[in-house]
């Protein structure tokens, strides 16, 4: 997971990242989520584990090592995507299946390791923290190859589950909305003249990852006594209201307090809805979160073409309003999966 955080920072600083997600990582990360998915439920979930982290080093090693070009940042962001997403697929799956009633607070405290991962972003220069991001995964590349890893048998379902299609629409909604914030809240602080732009990269970079640090911490203890569901329900119209204050902002202490509250409120909505899905598909439960994490895969990729012509048509203002209407949309979700 931690990799999986360097790597995040580290294509968050490529101009790919900010001109739109792009087709070649959005399908590695589809791709490798299913493909995951599949062997893990077949039992090979130690093979979609190191296979995932080989392809992520390697993607990473190359990325560091090479002067970038357009033919290669694309093979690159590809291979990253299907490392990615085998390795984040595998090792969620791995922590749901040794759960049970502890499944979501378990997974709310693995993510942790994600916005730990972006944390490193603003001290460390593009070349150091490339470097970094592939050491990382081929650490976790060695630890897992020679650690021994059982699958447990399935553990009891929890409750306050919901259907697949609807969870994969809910991961859908919820990854435009944190893509939005990421690739273009900077962008949208200098437009409305709030802050320049590496000054409101800079708020982003340290008040969102500490909010999602804090959230995840805070809600992996009220999970334990509480079914995923109604969590996710009330995260979700906290994001929309979040997200609505950050845009509000008009000074570089409320920008900071509006990226942190907005982390708080996103921080339990992906790793809860994981959880959820483990249970959706009883015989499948890795393809079940596997096709509840592609939709997460495909929103990502649709979140900056979104944005951006809303943007083109109107102006930029009016298309990060999308972020809250999209935290609204998951909340009425959220309302219709109630069983």
């Amino acid at each position: 997971m931690l990799a999986c955080g360097l790597a995040i920072a580290m294509w968050l600083r490529l101009p790919a990242a900010l001109e739109g997600a792009g087709l070649a990582p959005g399908i590695g990360l589809v791709a490798g989520s299913l493909l995951s998915g599949f062997l893990v439920d077949r039992r090979h979930h130690k093979a979609a584990l190191t296979a995932g982290l080989a392809l992520l080093s390697v993607a990473l090693w190359c990325a560091a090592a090479v002067p970038p070009s357009h033919l290669w940042m694309r093979l690159c962001s590809g291979t990253l995507g299907l490392g990615g997403g085998m390795a984040l697929l595998a090792a969620d799956a791995l922590i749901a299946a040794a759960t049970s009633r502890s499944r979501a607070a378990a997974l709310n405290l693995l993510h942790l390791m994600f916005p730990v991962g972006v944390l490193v972003n603003p001290p460390l220069s593009a070349e150091p923290l490339a470097l970094a991001a592939a050491a990382t995964a081929t650490l976790a590349l060695a630890f897992a190859a020679w650690t021994p890893m059982a699958l447990p048998a399935p553990a009891p379902r929890e409750g306050g589950t919901a259907p697949v299609p609807l969870l994969a629409l809910l991961l859908f909604l919820y990854a435009i909305c944190e893509a939005g914030t990421w690739i273009w809240l900077a962008r949208y602080m200098d437009a409305a003249r709030v802050l320049d732009r590496a000054t409101a990269w800079l708020v982003l970079s340290y008040s969102l990852p500490l909010g999602l640090i804090v959230g995840r911490i805070g809600v992996s203890r009220i999970l334990v006594n509480v079914a995923p569901l109604p969590v996710a329900r009330i995260a979700s119209f906290a994001l929309a209201f979040t997200t609505a204050l950050m845009l509000l902002a008009r000074s570089p202490s409320a920008s900071w307090i509006g990226g942190f509250s907005v982390g708080v409120a996103m921080a339990a909505i992906l790793p809860t809805t994981l959880a959820m899905s483990w249970d959706a598909l009883p015989r499948l439960p890795a393809t079940g979160m596997a096709i509840v994490l592609a939709g997460g895969w495909i929103g990502l990729a649709a979140s900056s073409p979104l944005i951006a012509g809303i943007a083109d048509r109107s102006s930029l203002p009016v298309a990060m309003l999308v972020l809250p209407v999209v935290s609204l949309a998951m909340g009425a979700l959220t309302i219709a999966a109630r069983r």
